[in-house]
Protein backbone atom coordinates (compact mmCIF):
# COMPACT_ATOMS: atom_id res chain seq x y z
CA UNK A 1 0.00 0.00 0.00
CA UNK A 2 1.38 3.40 -0.97
CA UNK A 3 1.40 6.14 1.64
CA UNK A 4 -0.98 9.07 1.08
CA UNK A 5 1.93 11.50 1.19
CA UNK A 6 2.79 10.37 -2.33
CA UNK A 7 -0.73 10.94 -3.58
CA UNK A 8 -1.75 13.80 -5.82
CA UNK A 9 -3.32 15.52 -2.82
CA UNK A 10 -0.55 14.65 -0.39
CA UNK A 11 1.27 17.94 -0.72
CA UNK A 12 -1.70 20.07 0.25
CA UNK A 13 -2.90 17.69 2.95
CA UNK A 14 0.53 17.81 4.55
CA UNK A 15 0.54 21.57 4.30
CA UNK A 16 -2.77 21.99 6.07
CA UNK A 17 -2.68 19.27 8.72
CA UNK A 18 -1.91 20.59 12.16
CA UNK A 19 -0.07 23.70 11.00
CA UNK A 20 -2.40 26.47 12.11
CA UNK A 21 -0.85 26.72 15.54
CA UNK A 22 2.26 24.57 15.47
CA UNK A 23 4.82 27.05 14.18
CA UNK A 24 7.01 27.90 17.10
CA UNK A 25 4.62 26.68 19.76
CA UNK A 26 4.38 22.92 19.71
CA UNK A 27 1.96 20.75 17.75
CA UNK A 28 2.59 17.98 15.27
CA UNK A 29 5.85 18.15 13.36
CA UNK A 30 4.96 18.09 9.66
CA UNK A 31 8.23 16.29 8.89
CA UNK A 32 7.49 13.40 11.20
CA UNK A 33 3.86 13.44 12.25
CA UNK A 34 4.97 13.26 15.88
CA UNK A 35 3.95 15.59 18.67
CA UNK A 36 7.29 16.78 20.10
CA UNK A 37 5.74 17.56 23.47
CA UNK A 38 4.82 13.91 24.00
CA UNK A 39 8.19 12.34 23.16
CA UNK A 40 9.83 10.49 26.04
CA UNK A 41 13.11 12.15 25.14
CA UNK A 42 12.85 15.27 22.96
CA UNK A 43 16.51 14.91 22.10
CA UNK A 44 15.85 11.56 20.44
CA UNK A 45 13.00 12.52 18.13
CA UNK A 46 12.04 9.74 15.75
CA UNK A 47 11.95 10.92 12.16
CA UNK A 48 11.26 9.80 8.62
CA UNK A 49 14.07 7.43 7.73
CA UNK A 50 15.29 7.47 11.34
CA UNK A 51 18.27 9.61 10.37
CA UNK A 52 20.04 12.05 12.66
CA UNK A 53 22.11 15.00 11.51
CA UNK A 54 25.45 13.28 12.06
CA UNK A 55 24.52 10.19 10.03
CA UNK A 56 23.11 12.40 7.27
CA UNK A 57 26.47 14.17 7.17
CA UNK A 58 28.18 10.79 6.86
CA UNK A 59 25.90 9.81 3.99
CA UNK A 60 26.63 13.04 2.13
CA UNK A 61 30.36 12.38 2.42
CA UNK A 62 29.88 8.96 0.84
CA UNK A 63 27.86 10.25 -2.12
CA UNK A 64 29.98 11.03 -5.20
CA UNK A 65 30.55 14.71 -5.89
CA UNK A 66 28.10 16.17 -8.36
CA UNK A 67 29.29 19.11 -10.43
CA UNK A 68 26.09 21.14 -10.49
CA UNK A 69 25.15 24.53 -9.12
CA UNK A 70 21.79 26.30 -8.99
CA UNK A 71 21.21 29.26 -11.26
CA UNK A 72 19.59 31.51 -8.68
CA UNK A 73 18.68 34.07 -11.34
CA UNK A 74 16.29 31.60 -13.00
CA UNK A 75 15.49 29.15 -10.18
CA UNK A 76 11.94 29.08 -8.84
CA UNK A 77 11.74 31.59 -6.01
CA UNK A 78 10.65 29.05 -3.38
CA UNK A 79 14.01 27.29 -3.63
CA UNK A 80 15.67 30.35 -2.10
CA UNK A 81 13.61 29.87 1.07
CA UNK A 82 14.64 26.24 1.65
CA UNK A 83 17.07 25.62 4.51
CA UNK A 84 19.34 22.70 5.24
CA UNK A 85 19.25 23.37 8.97
CA UNK A 86 16.47 21.35 10.57
CA UNK A 87 14.48 22.56 13.60
CA UNK A 88 14.52 19.05 15.06
CA UNK A 89 17.10 16.31 15.47
CA UNK A 90 17.01 14.02 12.49
CA UNK A 91 14.79 16.19 10.30
CA UNK A 92 14.68 14.94 6.72
CA UNK A 93 14.43 18.46 5.20
CA UNK A 94 11.07 17.60 3.67
CA UNK A 95 9.44 20.42 1.75
CA UNK A 96 6.01 20.67 0.13
CA UNK A 97 5.35 23.40 -2.41
CA UNK A 98 2.41 24.25 -4.63
CA UNK A 99 1.18 27.08 -6.81
CA UNK A 100 -2.45 25.95 -6.83
CA UNK A 101 -5.00 24.92 -4.26
CA UNK A 102 -7.84 22.42 -4.75
CA UNK A 103 -11.33 23.72 -4.03
CA UNK A 104 -11.87 21.17 -1.26
CA UNK A 105 -8.79 22.22 0.73
CA UNK A 106 -9.13 25.11 3.16
CA UNK A 107 -5.97 27.05 4.00
CA UNK A 108 -7.79 29.91 5.67
CA UNK A 109 -6.97 28.54 9.11
CA UNK A 110 -3.25 29.09 8.58
CA UNK A 111 -3.46 32.59 7.10
CA UNK A 112 -3.20 35.52 9.53
CA UNK A 113 -6.39 35.87 11.56
CA UNK A 114 -6.06 39.64 11.92
CA UNK A 115 -6.24 40.56 8.24
CA UNK A 116 -8.65 39.94 5.38
CA UNK A 117 -6.16 38.02 3.25
CA UNK A 118 -7.57 34.98 1.46
CA UNK A 119 -5.95 32.19 -0.49
CA UNK A 120 -6.76 34.16 -3.65
CA UNK A 121 -4.09 36.65 -2.53
CA UNK A 122 -1.43 33.91 -2.43
CA UNK A 123 0.62 32.88 -5.47
CA UNK A 124 2.24 29.82 -3.89
CA UNK A 125 2.66 28.01 -0.59
CA UNK A 126 5.76 26.32 0.87
CA UNK A 127 6.07 24.18 3.98
CA UNK A 128 9.38 22.94 5.40
CA UNK A 129 9.81 21.75 8.96
CA UNK A 130 7.62 23.86 11.22
CA UNK A 131 7.68 26.85 8.86
CA UNK A 132 5.28 28.02 6.18
CA UNK A 133 5.99 30.59 3.51
CA UNK A 134 3.13 32.21 1.58
CA UNK A 135 4.53 33.74 -1.60
CA UNK A 136 2.89 36.60 -3.46
CA UNK A 137 2.68 40.38 -3.61
CA UNK A 138 1.55 41.81 -0.29
CA UNK A 139 0.98 45.24 1.21
CA UNK A 140 3.20 44.70 4.23
CA UNK A 141 2.41 48.09 5.77
CA UNK A 142 -1.34 47.48 5.56
CA UNK A 143 -0.98 44.03 7.12
CA UNK A 144 1.13 45.50 9.94
CA UNK A 145 -1.56 48.14 10.51
CA UNK A 146 -4.17 45.36 10.70
CA UNK A 147 -2.07 43.63 13.35
CA UNK A 148 -1.76 46.77 15.45
CA UNK A 149 -5.52 47.25 15.32
CA UNK A 150 -6.24 43.69 16.46
CA UNK A 151 -6.44 42.61 20.10
CA UNK A 152 -4.69 39.30 19.39
CA UNK A 153 -1.75 40.56 17.33
CA UNK A 154 1.00 43.14 17.57
CA UNK A 155 4.03 44.26 15.63
CA UNK A 156 7.04 43.35 17.78
CA UNK A 157 9.90 44.32 15.50
CA UNK A 158 11.37 44.44 12.03
CA UNK A 159 13.91 42.26 10.24
CA UNK A 160 15.48 43.14 6.90
CA UNK A 161 12.39 45.01 5.75
CA UNK A 162 9.89 42.43 7.06
CA UNK A 163 7.48 43.39 9.83
CA UNK A 164 7.69 40.86 12.68
CA UNK A 165 4.27 40.17 14.17
CA UNK A 166 3.20 38.10 17.17
CA UNK A 167 -0.26 36.56 16.86
CA UNK A 168 -2.36 34.69 19.41
CA UNK A 169 -4.42 32.00 17.70
CA UNK A 170 -7.96 30.95 18.71
CA UNK A 171 -6.49 27.97 20.61
CA UNK A 172 -4.38 30.46 22.65
CA UNK A 173 -1.10 29.37 21.05
CA UNK A 174 1.24 32.11 19.89
CA UNK A 175 3.04 32.22 16.60
CA UNK A 176 5.46 34.58 14.88
CA UNK A 177 5.02 36.00 11.40
CA UNK A 178 7.41 38.00 9.25
CA UNK A 179 5.51 39.98 6.62
CA UNK A 180 7.18 41.48 3.57
CA UNK A 181 6.22 42.60 0.10
CA UNK A 182 7.05 39.18 -1.41
CA UNK A 183 6.23 36.72 1.36
CA UNK A 184 4.58 35.98 4.68
CA UNK A 185 6.78 33.68 6.75
CA UNK A 186 5.15 31.86 9.66
CA UNK A 187 7.75 30.26 11.92
CA UNK A 188 10.39 30.98 14.51
CA UNK A 189 13.22 30.60 11.99
CA UNK A 190 12.04 33.56 9.91
CA UNK A 191 15.43 35.30 10.22
CA UNK A 192 17.28 32.35 8.68
CA UNK A 193 14.63 32.09 5.95
CA UNK A 194 14.87 35.76 5.06
CA UNK A 195 18.67 35.62 5.07
CA UNK A 196 18.53 32.65 2.71
CA UNK A 197 16.01 34.39 0.50
CA UNK A 198 18.43 37.29 0.00
CA UNK A 199 21.49 35.08 -0.44
CA UNK A 200 22.97 35.92 2.94
CA UNK A 201 22.29 32.54 4.56
CA UNK A 202 22.93 28.88 3.87
CA UNK A 203 20.33 27.39 1.57
CA UNK A 204 19.50 23.71 1.21
CA UNK A 205 21.15 23.57 -2.20
CA UNK A 206 24.25 25.37 -0.93
CA UNK A 207 24.86 22.43 1.41
CA UNK A 208 23.82 19.57 -0.84
CA UNK A 209 23.90 19.87 -4.65
CA UNK A 210 21.90 16.64 -4.90
CA UNK A 211 18.81 18.77 -4.33
CA UNK A 212 19.82 20.99 -7.25
CA UNK A 213 20.09 17.82 -9.32
CA UNK A 214 16.64 16.79 -8.08
CA UNK A 215 15.10 20.06 -9.23
CA UNK A 216 16.84 19.72 -12.59
CA UNK A 217 15.26 16.29 -13.05
CA UNK A 218 11.70 17.09 -11.96
CA UNK A 219 9.70 18.24 -15.00
CA UNK A 220 7.03 20.33 -13.26
CA UNK A 221 7.16 23.56 -11.28
CA UNK A 222 3.57 23.70 -10.08
CA UNK A 223 3.59 21.19 -7.23
CA UNK A 224 6.75 19.67 -5.77
CA UNK A 225 7.69 17.58 -2.73
CA UNK A 226 11.18 16.42 -1.79
CA UNK A 227 13.13 14.99 1.13
CA UNK A 228 16.03 12.79 2.19
CA UNK A 229 15.72 9.00 2.49
CA UNK A 230 13.00 6.63 1.37
CA UNK A 231 9.44 7.82 1.97
CA UNK A 232 8.41 6.28 5.27
CA UNK A 233 5.64 3.69 5.07
CA UNK A 234 6.13 3.28 1.32
CA UNK A 235 9.53 1.68 0.70
CA UNK A 236 12.14 0.16 2.95
CA UNK A 237 14.98 0.82 0.52
CA UNK A 238 18.13 1.96 2.25
CA UNK A 239 19.82 2.84 -1.04
CA UNK A 240 17.54 5.84 -1.60
CA UNK A 241 19.47 8.99 -0.74
CA UNK A 242 16.71 11.46 -1.57
CA UNK A 243 13.57 11.59 -3.65
CA UNK A 244 11.06 14.03 -5.04
CA UNK A 245 7.76 14.11 -6.89
CA UNK A 246 6.26 16.82 -9.08
CA UNK A 247 3.07 17.47 -11.02
CA UNK A 248 1.30 20.32 -12.77
CA UNK A 249 -1.07 20.64 -9.81
CA UNK A 250 -1.99 18.73 -6.63
CA UNK A 251 -4.84 17.00 -8.49
CA UNK A 252 -2.98 16.18 -11.71
CA UNK A 253 -3.57 12.79 -13.34
CA UNK A 254 0.14 12.29 -14.02
CA UNK A 255 3.06 12.63 -11.61
CA UNK A 256 6.83 12.37 -12.02
CA UNK A 257 8.94 10.77 -9.31
CA UNK A 258 12.72 11.02 -9.10
CA UNK A 259 14.78 8.80 -6.81
CA UNK A 260 18.50 9.38 -6.28
CA UNK A 261 20.54 6.55 -4.74
CA UNK A 262 23.93 6.71 -3.06
CA UNK A 263 25.89 4.59 -5.53
CA UNK A 264 25.32 3.87 -9.21
CA UNK A 265 25.80 0.12 -8.73
CA UNK A 266 22.80 0.12 -6.39
CA UNK A 267 20.37 1.24 -9.08
CA UNK A 268 19.55 -2.01 -10.86
CA UNK A 269 16.58 -2.99 -13.00
CA UNK A 270 15.26 -4.96 -10.03
CA UNK A 271 15.40 -1.87 -7.82
CA UNK A 272 13.69 0.18 -10.52
CA UNK A 273 10.91 -2.41 -10.64
CA UNK A 274 10.47 -2.01 -6.87
CA UNK A 275 10.31 1.77 -7.21
CA UNK A 276 7.65 1.53 -9.91
CA UNK A 277 5.21 0.43 -7.22
CA UNK A 278 4.88 4.13 -6.39
CA UNK A 279 2.49 4.53 -9.34
CA UNK A 280 -0.81 2.79 -10.00
CA UNK A 281 -0.10 2.94 -13.74
CA UNK A 282 3.51 3.50 -14.85
CA UNK A 283 3.72 5.35 -18.15
CA UNK A 284 7.51 5.31 -18.39
CA UNK A 285 10.57 4.70 -16.24
CA UNK A 286 14.29 5.01 -16.73
CA UNK A 287 17.71 4.84 -15.09
CA UNK A 288 20.48 7.37 -15.58
CA UNK A 289 23.49 6.82 -13.35
CA UNK A 290 22.31 7.19 -9.75
CA UNK A 291 18.92 8.58 -10.76
CA UNK A 292 15.67 6.75 -11.43
CA UNK A 293 12.69 8.49 -13.03
CA UNK A 294 9.14 7.20 -12.99
CA UNK A 295 6.20 8.88 -14.68
CA UNK A 296 2.70 7.62 -14.15
CA UNK A 297 -0.68 7.87 -12.54
CA UNK A 298 -1.07 8.69 -8.85
CA UNK A 299 -1.05 5.77 -6.44
CA UNK A 300 -4.34 4.09 -5.74
CA UNK A 301 -5.74 5.33 -2.47
CA UNK A 302 -7.39 2.88 -0.06
CA UNK A 303 -11.11 3.32 0.28
CA UNK A 304 -12.13 5.16 3.43
CA UNK A 305 -13.83 3.16 6.11
CA UNK A 306 -17.46 4.07 6.87
CA UNK A 307 -17.52 7.19 9.02
CA UNK A 308 -14.07 8.37 7.91
CA UNK A 309 -13.57 11.67 6.12
CA UNK A 310 -10.69 13.38 4.38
Amino acid sequence: MVDSRLSRRGVIVAAVAGLAGCTGSGGDDPETGDDPETDDDPGETETDGDVDDSSQEDRREEVPDRDVEPDWDTAASFRKWLLFESPIDGGNRRFDYTQSFPDDVDLSAVLPEFTELTIDDVDAHLVQGFTQVFLGSFDADAIADDAEADDDAEVVGEYEGYAVISEVMPDEQERTLAVGADAIVIGDDYEARIDARHGDGERLEDVDPEFTHLFDQLPHEGTITGEYDAPEGVFEIDEIYLWGVSSESPVADELAWVFVVEHEDDLTEDLLADLEAVSSDVHESSIDGRTAKIVGAPPEMPEAEPGESG
